[in-house]
């Protein structure tokens, strides 16, 4: 991919959701593809009316969901999950066999506001219906009280993915819950980070993916004041692994 087409889409994704929060896209409109790979679609809306996006490639049998700043204030996964975007889009042999669901921001409010949780206080990743959830304030008054988290919870059914990579700050870790040890060793391989059981948090993504649901899941923690490094640096650090998770079991292109 040349440096301007680079550029190009970077810039695409990143002014996609003001675009779309404008009303050129209505909720579950698909636009056109982006380097005639990646299928953007609103999901949703938050609280404020900004758009949830998700970008989808690929048709294979082997669902990856990645997705990023669902905690407002730890938005660092955002500009990589946009170079994750682009790598695929310039080497799309990776998609053999494979579906990629990528969401750059799972909580449009907060990104925009730069906080950990919604409008409403209430922190979306302690507002699935795990095992564990627990009914607070800072929860919600039920599980998936918020857009937010039911867009999620409707996309976790609708395409069952083989493992999923939430990206967060600031616990520098790769956690895991559910069967995916085996996944995050591989992530790991690429990384500095340490692999860590954290163990699930009431209501969490973590716990209703991993535990309820049974499905692999990465909670990639990343260093605090990432989110001041640059997209290349951010990608130049964790990059390689972000492939490795799409790849695995295989290893990345390359190796």
């Amino acid at each position: 991919m040349s440096t301007a087409t680079r550029r190009f889409t970077s810039r695409c994704v990143l002014l996609a959701p003001f675009l779309l929060s404008a009303g050129c896209l209505k909720p579950n409109e698909p636009s056109p593809p982006r380097d005639g790979i990646w299928q953007s679609t609103i999901l949703g809306r938050s609280i404020e009316n900004r758009p949830i996006e998700l970008l989808t490639a690929g048709n294979g049998p082997d669902v990856v969901f990645i997705m990023a700043t669902i905690h407002g204030n730890e938005w660092a996964g955002t500009p990589i999950v946009n170079r994750l975007a682009e790598y695929i889009a310039a080497n799309p042999a990776m998609l053999e066999g494979r579906r990629v669901l990528l969401m750059p921001v799972a909580n449009p409010d907060g990104y925009a506001k730069k906080i950990r949780h919604n409008v409403r206080g209430v922190d979306l990743n302690r507002n699935f219906p795990a095992d564990n959830y627990q009914t607070s304030d800072r929860h919600g008054n039920s599980a998936l009280s918020e857009p937010e988290s039911r867009v999620l919870h409707e996309l976790l059914l609708k395409h069952r993915p083989a493992r999923i990579v939430s990206i967060h700050q600031p616990l520098v870790c790769i956690d895991y819950d559910g069967p995916a040890e085996a996944l995050a060793r591989a992530m790991g391989r690429y990384s500095e980070l340490p692999v860590k059981k954290l163990g699930g948090r009431p209501g969490s993504l973590g716990s209703f993916a991993g535990e309820s649901l049974g499905i692999p899941i990465i909670t990639l923690e990343l260093p605090p004041n990432e989110e001041r490094l640059s997209p290349d640096a951010l990608w130049t650090r964790h990059g390689r692994m972000m492939v490795a998770a799409i790849t695995f079991p295989q290893s990345p292109p390359g190796e």
